[in-house]
């Protein structure tokens, strides 16, 4: 069986889908009042913060990030439970096709992000004199721990939720490969749209998110699972994290610099989209040998 076609199995009507994204939304607000009940408790202000910003600047950048990070834990428990006892299918269909994880896959895909990611930001270091060293070991110690250890639950619960259960679900709905890859990619773009950049940039940068689901949607779909994306999404939103950030993006840490550039769609944004993008996608194709690049189940 692909690993698109993991709906097939366990009970899928309407209703368990609908019960599903219900409690996968409710469980992510759960999570979600940890950041609001430790402002509420331990930190008092004159005036109520609105912004991320007035936020960090309250509770401090990695006690934020922590606690922004908590709700995926409560994710990844209702994507568990959604999947074995709403559906009644076996959770590792909805990670990969194969009979288990393939970690060396995983493994792969995060060591090369990190460093194609590497490669770009020491161009980018050597020629934008905006970007900073801010390195400080009492802070950057504390942000890699809670970095290791809560950026890939996030990032896999992402992976799980959009590439497994979206995309999953549209196939069985539409028997159509190209519309759940297509709509699960338009959604994970769709969700980032709360982010701090597309306030400061505008909504065109959904565009990147949206290119970027897709991409993640089609390699999972002709390796038969979604270990290469779990790689990529890891290896990514770690580099931000630890690597370079910003004042005016979604991961705002003590990483080792600081890009001081004012908000925009850079040429790395642009280059990652047009370039890196299609080369990793037949770098994967090229090592896993997927073949003919068809959409359309063979009858």
């Amino acid at each position: 069986m692909k690993f698109i076609d993991g709906a097939i199995n366990g009970k899928n009507d309407a209703v368990r889908y609908i019960l599903g994204v219900t409690l996968i939304v409710f469980a992510y607000i759960i999570g979600s009042t940890f950041l609001f009940i430790d402002i509420g408790v331990n930190f008092h202000s004159e005036s109520i913060p609105e912004t991320e910003s007035e936020i960090i600047q309250l509770i401090g950048k990695n006690r934020f990030l922590a606690l922004v990070m908590i709700p995926f834990i409560f994710v990844f428990i209702a994507l568990f439970f959604i999947t074995t006892k709403v559906h009644g299918r076996k959770f590792l269909q909805l990670i990969t096709g194969r009979t288990s994880i393939d970690f060396k896959r995983i493994a792969f895909s995060f060591g090369v992000i990190v460093l194609i990611q590497t490669l770009l930001l020491g161009i980018q270091v050597y020629f934008n004199p905006n970007i900073v060293w801010q390195f400080d070991i009492n802070k950057f110690l504390p942000l890699f721990l809670i970095a290791l250890l809560l950026i890939p639950i996030q990032t896999t619960c992402e992976e799980m939720l959009f590439r497994g259960y979206i995309m999953q679900g549209f196939k069985l709905r539409t028997k159509n490969n190209l519309i759940a890859i297509l709509v699960s990619g338009i959604m994970f773009g769709m969700v980032h749209i709360g982010n701090p950049e597309i306030e400061v940039i505008g909504y065109h940068i959904i565009v990147y998110y949206i290119a970027v689901g897709i991409f993640l949607g089609l390699i999972s779909y002709f390796d038969n699972g979604m270990e290469l994306a779990i790689g990529y999404h890891a290896a990514n939103n770690l580099f931000a994290a630890l690597l370079i950030t910003t004042n005016w993006q979604v991961f705002q840490t003590d990483a080792v610099f600081i890009d001081n550039t004012p908000p925009q769609i850079g040429c790395e944004t642009i280059i990652g989209i047009l370039v890196i993008l299609p080369l990793l996608f037949f770098l994967f194709k090229r090592k896993y040998n997927w073949g003919n690049l068809e959409l359309k189940d063979k009858n």
